[in-house]
């Protein structure tokens, strides 16, 4: 409410002020000339589990480190397996980790204690956001949450074994009610589920509670908790935070980019790279990698769930594969794949757009339709590579892509063009690809000083209209403060100032998403990002409300515009709308006056987001910048508004003719 108030406050007094440095402009708008359509797909998300954007935060999992598997990926040590599990009271018991008999050999490691008669150990179990003095675990009093676990009983604690589970605070207090699950199951031995549902009486930061009991070995790994209300909880991977996905859907995405980014490559060596089909699965199966980024890869969020999700808010899915080659950003310990490894790779990329697309008499489908989904998934898009140059990669992009394009015409390959905007990797880069791949779609990633994109908002004017852009990766960086480049609102209108002219060159950009995506605060490993989140909540940033403002007034046909002033701005509609975007990136407030043919007389809705350019939003005050309803009265296809500094102003007006 706060932010409502000082945008309030702020048009007030440049009403009563009188616009005492108001400059006045004209915007004509055209709407029966029809420049081109504009791409359906033009905004989407991109998401890669960097930050802790996926786990530690999309993904529904609460407990850190389920399964015993955490290790550093650049130092690697058994200790690590330990993460966020801690001994807290043991008598005439002892704890170690173990691998010998393993629950699955994708994730080995488990733990096991051996309890003398009458023996008893506690062990406490940290959320993301934890520590040994504080659990992390985000509870809140009257809701429930589901756990489950894998538990293992010797012949001797089949007997007399007991295990339970609680959540506790700081203090060992137990701020839920206890699930206890009793070790009398036969056969002795084997491996087996256990599940229950803990009511919480307090909100708080807990920890999750083990106690063994009894006599004899009690193995337990796979310990998870989530909370009931999740998103997707029937999904294999067992579900997402509610509060991310509502986030994600409120941008209105076309389209889905997965899963990443550098995480799809293996960084630093081959065994590292994502494997689609290790994400596939009962979550016990799935095999965890350590994460570029930090932290380990769960792949409860796997290609199935990414599907799902993309599906559920509307969105076509764009999965990333690597194309053979390591991150070339990276110092790589492993060579890339031979050419005929490559070509071996080939079928793996097959199997995926089969296990997408194919129906369930094929074997891929029929894995699909048994993790719950017959229907096929809407995929049109696959792109190869990240980020990747040079013969090196191009050469392998060739092989990868014409096998897609003979089994599956009808899908587009996406190929990457570097990591940079513009200099002679850039420009080497698009050579090769006009040479020999016009008809695909090209991947441009770059990451720029605020400033460059309103000064580029023309970039796209010149580009020859035959090959089609898909900028995958961009953002605009402010100077660091503290320890990260801020996410304020001179960088969202930076970007809006862009926005303009990707919407008016939307004929030959026809997708374009920013990133990072999501930020886990205090685990930033790259800023700005577009929503930041802790345990219990999350903000949008200003650049989340300009990619927000723009997908929710995305016309399908640009329309002829102009001003005489220093303004950016771009018209869209469709049959019944105008959409009208204007930025005003100046300290001083504007004067300007609409010309809309087709219009008539009606009171035009629309928002604007506005305040100082260095404000942020953050989580002492959410809403500090955030976009504001406004209201214009047109008579006669004539309208008069005011812009305020540093300001987004969208309007969308009936066409009455």
């Amino acid at each position: 409410m706060k932010g409502k108030r000082y945008c309030a406050l702020l048009l007030a007094a440049l009403l009563l002020s009188g616009f005492s440095c108001v400059q006045a402009d004209t915007l004509t708008v055209f709407p029966e000339q029809i420049l081109h359509e504009v791409s359906p797909t033009l905004y989407g998300i991109f998401i890669e589990d960097i930050n802790c954007a996926v786990d530690g935060g999309l993904y529904a999992e609460l407990v850190k480190n389920r399964s015993f598997e955490n290790e550093n990926l650049w130092n690697p040590r058994h200790a690590d397996h330990w993460d966020a599990w801690s001994v807290r009271k043991q008598e005439k018991a002892s704890a170690s980790l173990e691998s010998i008999l393993p629950l699955s050999a994708q994730n080995p490691t488990y733990l096991q204690t051996v309890l003398e008669e009458s023996g008893m150990l506690q062990i406490r179990i940290q959320g993301f956001g934890g520590n040994l003095l504080r659990g992390g675990i985000a509870v809140e009093a009257g809701k429930q949450y589901d756990l489950s676990l894998c538990l293992r009983f010797d012949d001797t604690a089949a007997q007399t074994g007991m295990v339970s589970a609680i959540l506790t605070d700081a203090a060992g207090n137990p701020v839920s009610e206890k699930a206890s699950f009793r070790g009398d199951v036969h056969p002795a031995g084997v491996w087996r589920s256990f599940k229950a549902t803990l009511q919480v009486s307090e909100t708080t930061g807990a920890f999750l509670t083990l106690e063994f009991a009894g006599k004899g070995i009690m193995d337990a790994d796979m310990v998870s908790l989530m909370p009931a209300d999740r998103f997707g909880k029937d999904w294999p991977g067992g579900g997402m935070r509610a509060d991310l996905v509502e986030a994600l859907r409120k941008l209105h995405p076309r389209f889905m980019r997965f899963p990443g980014g550098c995480i799809v490559e293996g960084t630093y060596v081959r065994s590292n790279a994502y494997a689609w089909k290790d994400t596939l699965g009962d979550t016990a199966m799935r095999r965890e990698i350590p994460n570029t980024w930090g932290g380990m890869q769960t792949m409860g969020v796997g290609f199935f769930e990414y599907f799902c999700l993309a599906e559920e808010i509307g969105a076509l899915p764009v999965p990333v594969v690597h194309a053979g080659l390591l991150c070339q950003a990276r110092d790589a310990k492993d060579s890339p794949l031979t050419l005929e490894e490559t070509k071996a790779y080939i079928q793996d990329i097959l199997d995926l757009i089969e296990f997408a697309t194919g129906s369930v008499d094929t074997p891929w489908g029929q894995v699909r339709a048994g993790m719950g989904h017959p229907e096929p998934f809407d995929l049109r898009y696959i792109a190869i590579g990240n980020e990747n140059w040079g013969a090196s990669y191009f050469s392998r992009y060739a092989i990868l892509s014409g096998a897609v394009h003979e089994a599956y015409p009808d899908i587009t390959c996406i190929v990457g063009a570097g990591p940079v905007a513009e200099g002679g990797l850039f420009q080497d880069s698009w050579n090769n690809i006009r040479r020999r791949f016009s008809e695909e779609l090209v991947d441009e990633h770059f990451y720029m000083d605020s400033s460059w994109f309103p000064a580029h908002a023309n970039r796209y004017d010149s580009y020859p209209r035959t090959t089609k852009v898909f900028l995958g990766e961009y953002a605009a960086h402010e100077p660091v403060q503290g320890n990260r480049r801020p996410n304020n609102l001179y960088a969202a209108l930076c970007e809006a100032a862009f926005l303009t002219g990707i919407e008016r060159n939307s004929d030959v950009v026809v997708m374009s998403c920013y990133a990072p995506l999501l930020c886990r605060e205090k685990e930033a490993d790259w800023t700005p990002d577009l929503i930041w989140f802790n345990e219990n909540s999350i903000y949008c940033t200003p650049s989340y409300y300009v990619q927000q403002m723009f997908s929710n007034a995305c016309g399908t046909e640009l329309v002829a515009s102009e001003t005489d002033g220093g303004l950016f701005q771009a018209v869209t509609r469709t049959e019944q709308e105008l959409q009208i975007k204007v930025i005003n990136l100046s300290g001083n407030a504007k004067s300007l006056t609409l010309l809309l043919t087709g219009v008539g007389n009606q009171t035009v809705c629309g928002q604007v987001l506005t305040g100082e350019k260095e404000h942020v939003n953050s989580f002492a005050r959410m809403d500090k910048v955030s976009p504001q309803e406004i209201m214009v009265t047109c008579a006669d296809g004539k309208a008069e508004i005011e812009l305020p500094p540093w300001s987004l102003t969208i309007l969308k007006a009936v066409l009455t003719k």
